[in-house]
């Protein structure tokens, strides 16, 4: 397992024999965007602390700097059309993470440990299981597969929400 060399169509397959009902990965992907934006919030709220002078433009460029090792991570093992809704993910999260201001730094963090409930709660409602033996050995549970998923978590809702309606399950 290598979170540089990934095949996304089999780590994808992987995500459908947990999540393969629709209302999970729709509330998966608000939690996703909730995490993301609480956290490119704080980022915000980091760079306006270390240069007072920045403008909403400078704090945008810094964390879309801040995006690009992510991005360059997935590029070359997602397939085109969902880097390309992920890119724009990241710009949206970047913008609404710039010109929301006014949001206190706690409640992000606060924010962060909420939509993480969520994503656990969501498991209780959609219960759909498939077998999982499959992927058994080559994505063994730890950390590794942490990281790995929630690296490509954004990438797998959008390929499943935007590309995958043959997979939805309700």
């Amino acid at each position: 397992m290598n979170i540089l060399r990934v095949d996304f169509h089999e780590l994808y397959r992987r995500h459908l024999c947990r999540h393969g009902q629709f209302g999970i990965n729709l509330w998966h992907i608000l939690a996703v965007y909730g995490i993301y934006f609480s956290i490119c919030s704080l980022a915000a709220v980091a760079v306006r602390t270390l240069l007072p002078q920045a403008t909403a433009l400078d704090q945008s460029l810094v964390l879309a700097a801040m995006f690009l090792p992510y991005l360059a991570v997935l590029v070359r093992n997602i397939p085109v059309p969902v880097m390309l809704l992920t890119v724009l993910s990241a710009v949206i999260l970047i913008l609404a993470a710039v010109s929301t201001q006014s949001i206190p730094f706690w409640l992000h963090v606060i924010m962060i440990l909420v939509w993480h409930r969520v994503q656990l709660i969501s498991h209780r409602r959609y219960i759909l299981r498939r077998d999982m033996s499959a992927f058994d050995s080559r994505y063994r549970k730890g950390r590794t597969l942490f990281l790995l998923l929630a690296v490509y978590e954004l990438p797998i809702l959008l390929h499943y929400l935007a590309f995958g309606r043959k997979d939805w399950v309700r």
